[in-house]
C-alpha cells in the first residue's frame, strides 16, 4: 500500500470521526444547551391532580393571575412538603394543619388536599399510576401491607394482613417527620416497575396550590396525637 492510498484511508477515517462528534455535539446542544446537567430535558409537571386547585407547570411556571390566586386563596407548596407538614401535625383527618408555603406565608391544609396525591393517576409525574394501584384495601403482595385508599387504611400502617383490621407498622414515625417512612419513601426513593427503590432518584418536585392563606395569628393549632 503506497503513501497516497494510506493517506486517503486515514483522511476518510478522521473525517468520519469528526462528523460523528459534530453530530453528537449538535444533538446535545439542541436538547440541553450549554450545560452539563441537561436540566432542559427534565420532565415538567403540567398539572395538579386536584381538580379544585390551580395548575402549576413546574418550577419554570409563571405566577397565576392575581385574580385567580385571590379567588382560590391557595398556598403554593410542594407535594412532599405538604405531606410532611401533615405528618408533623399528627396527620389529622378533618382538622386543618399549619404549613408554610414556598413564599414563606402561613397557611392551613387538610387531608382533603393530600388524599388525591395517593389516589390520582399522573399525580407525581406524567403517566404515573396512582399509589392505590398497589397500596389498596386488597393488601396484595405488591401493597407491602399498606392501604392508601382511605384515611383509616393509612392510619393502620403497613405490613398488614388482608382481612385483618389490626394495626400494622406505623408509617408516621410517631409524628417525627425525619423518621416517617411515608415521607422518606416519597423524598428518597424513585419508582420502578417493581415498586419503590432507593437506587432510583425520586421524581421531580410536584408544585401545587393547596390549603388556604391565613394571618400569622390565626393558624389553627393541631391537637397533639
Amino acid at each position: 500500500m503506497n503513501d497516497d492510498t494510506r493517506g486517503v484511508i486515514y483522511g476518510t477515517i478522521v473525517a468520519f470521526l469528526v462528523f460523528i462528534l459534530a453530530w453528537v455535539g449538535f444533538i446535545y446542544l439542541s436538547a440541553c444547551g450549554f450545560t452539563l446537567t441537561c436540566h432542559q430535558a427534565a420532565q415538567l409537571v403540567e398539572r395538579t391532580p386536584m381538580p379544585t386547585l390551580i395548575p402549576v407547570k413546574g418550577a419554570q411556571a409563571q405566577p397565576q393571575p392575581v385574580e385567580n390566586a385571590a379567588s382560590f386563596n391557595k398556598c403554593k407548596v410542594s407535594a412532599t412538603d405538604l405531606i410532611g407538614a401533615w405528618v408533623s401535625a399528627g396527620h389529622p383527618e378533618t382538622d386543618p394543619f399549619p404549613l408554610t408555603d414556598l413564599n414563606g406565608q402561613p397557611c392551613e391544609g387538610t387531608f382533603a388536599d393530600i388524599q388525591p396525591l395517593f389516589v390520582e393517576n399522573s399525580a407525581w409525574f406524567p403517566g404515573s399510576l396512582g399509589c392505590t394501584s398497589c397500596h389498596n384495601a386488597d393488601l396484595t403482595d405488591r401493597s407491602g401491607g399498606l392501604d392508601l385508599s382511605s384515611y383509616q387504611g393509612i392510619s393502620l400502617g403497613s405490613k398488614r394482613v388482608a382481612g385483618s383490621s389490626s394495626p400494622g407498622t406505623d408509617i408516621f414515625g410517631n409524628g417525627d417527620l425525619n423518621k416517617s417512612s411515608l415521607y422518606q419513601v416519597l423524598t428518597k426513593q424513585g419508582m420502578t416497575p417493581e415498586g419503590h427503590s432507593p437506587d432510583v432518584p425520586p421524581p421531580s418536585p410536584v408544585i401545587l396550590y393547596a390549603g388556604q392563606v391565613v394571618a400569622a395569628g390565626e393558624v389553627t393549632a393541631t391537637p397533639t396525637p
